[in-house]
C-alpha cells in the first residue's frame, strides 16, 4: 500500500517509516492488518515507535480508501468530501488540500478520517452504485431469460422470480420453479454471491446449474454440476453434483433420486441411465405434483431401464414410463394408480 508522503507535513521519521520494505510488505495485505500483527511488527523495530499511532491511523485511511475506490472520479470524491467535511468543522485550523496538514493535525482528525471514508462508502454503495431489479413471469409456457449478470434462467410455466443485485451480491427471489446457470463473477478480489430465497428456503451458489422448486407444498434442489449450500430454518446442507434435495416436515433432506430426472423439464427430455422405477415413482410425484399410488413388489421397485422420452405431453410420458417398466398407470383426480400390466 503506498501513502503520498505531502501528508506527512515534513515529518522525516514517518517518511522513512513509509518507505521500509518490512512495513510495506506488512500494509501491502489484501486484509486489514490486525493489532497483534501491528504491534508485533514496531515491537521487532521499536526505532519507529514514535511514530506508530500516526502510522497505523494514515495505513487505515488508505486501506479504507483503497476498498472503497474503483475508479480515479470516486477517488477524488471521497477526498474532497473528507476535506469539506473538516474544513466544515474548522475552518481555521484546516487546509484546502488535505496534503497539507500537518502531522499534528493528523492525531487530531484521523479518528475522523477514517469515519467519514467508511460513510463515504455506504453513500457510495446507497447511491453511487446501480441497484437492479427485474421481475420475469410465465403462465402456460416456460421461459429462457437471460439475467442481467450474464446468467441463464429457466423459468418453468406458471412461475414468478425478482432479480436484484448491488456492488456486492445478486439475489433471485423465485416462486415456483427454475433452473439456473449462475456465470461467476469476482467483485474486490472475492466471488460475487448469488443467492435464491423465497419463504425460508435459501440457495447460496457456490457452482453453476442446479434446479430449485419453490412453492407453498414443495420445496426442493436439484444440482447438476458445482456446488450449492441450500438452507432451511437456518440449518444448511452442502450439496454434490446429482444430489437432490428437499424440504421434508421442516427437515431439509436427500432424496434418493437423480438430479438430471428432476431438471428434464428444461432440457425436454427425461434421459433414463439404469434408473429404478422408484426414481421414476419420486419424479413423477414432483413433476406432476400428485401422489402415486399402488401396491408393487420390491423387486419391481428395483427394475432399472435406459432411454428417453419427450416430456413435452403428458399422456406419452405415462404410456412410454408404463411400457418400460411394464406397468400400467392411470390418472385419477388428486393420484395416479400405478400397478403390474402382466
Amino acid at each position: 500500500m503506498t501513502t503520498n508522503t505531502d501528508m506527512f507535513g515534513g515529518d522525516q521519521l514517518l517518511e522513512e517509516l513509509f518507505r521500509e520494505p518490512s512495513f510495506l510488505q506488512l500494509t501491502a495485505q489484501q486484509v486489514l492488518v490486525d493489532d497483534a500483527q501491528w504491534q508485533l511488527w514496531f515491537d521487532e523495530y521499536p526505532r519507529y515507535q514514535e511514530v506508530n499511532l500516526v502510522a497505523r491511523k494514515l495505513y487505515e485511511l488508505k486501506y479504507y480508501e483503497s476498498t472503497v475506490t474503483v475508479n480515479e472520479t470516486y477517488c477524488s470524491e471521497v477526498w474532497t468530501g473528507i476535506v469539506a467535511h473538516l474544513e466544515n468543522k474548522e475552518k481555521n485550523v484546516v487546509q484546502p488540500r488535505l496534503r497539507q496538514l500537518k502531522i499534528r493535525q493528523w492525531l487530531q482528525y484521523a479518528a475522523i478520517l477514517i469515519a467519514v471514508s467508511a460513510l463515504s462508502l455506504w453513500i457510495y454503495l446507497q447511491q453511487a452504485t446501480p441497484r437492479m431489479s427485474e421481475t420475469y413471469a410465465t403462465s402456460t409456457n416456460k421461459k429462457e431469460i437471460i439475467l442481467p449478470d450474464g446468467s441463464t434462467l429457466w423459468l418453468n410455466k406458471q412461475s414468478t422470480a425478482t432479480y436484484q443485485e448491488d456492488g456486492s451480491r445478486r439475489k433471485l427471489d423465485l416462486i415456483g420453479e427454475g433452473y439456473l446457470h449462475v456465470t461467476k463473477q469476482i467483485h474486490n478480489g472475492q466471488r460475487r454471491p448469488f443467492v435464491v430465497e423465497h419463504d425460508g428456503l435459501k440457495v447460496e451458489v457456490l457452482g453453476t446449474r442446479f434446479n430449485i422448486i419453490n412453492t407453498p407444498t414443495t420445496k426442493l434442489v436439484a444440482l447438476d454440476e458445482g456446488s450449492v449450500r441450500a438452507g432451511y430454518e437456518g440449518r444448511n446442507m452442502v450439496m454434490k453434483p446429482g444430489e437432490v434435495v428437499n424440504v421434508d416436515r421442516g427437515v431439509l433432506k436427500r432424496l434418493p433420486v437423480r438430479s438430471g430426472l428432476v431438471n428434464s423439464w428444461q432440457t425436454g427430455i427425461l434421459d433414463l441411465d439404469k434408473t429404478t422405477l422408484n426414481e421414476i415413482i419420486i419424479w413423477m410425484e414432483l413433476t406432476y405434483r400428485k401422489k402415486v399410488v399402488g401396491r408393487l413388489p420390491s423387486s419391481m421397485m428395483k427394475v432399472t431401464v435406459s432411454g428417453k422420452i419427450d416430456v413435452s405431453e403428458q399422456e406419452i410420458v405415462l404410456r412410454s414410463i408404463g411400457n418400460l417398466y411394464k406397468v400400467s398407470i392411470s390418472e385419477e383426480k388428486d393420484h395416479f394408480e400405478i400397478k403390474t400390466s402382466e
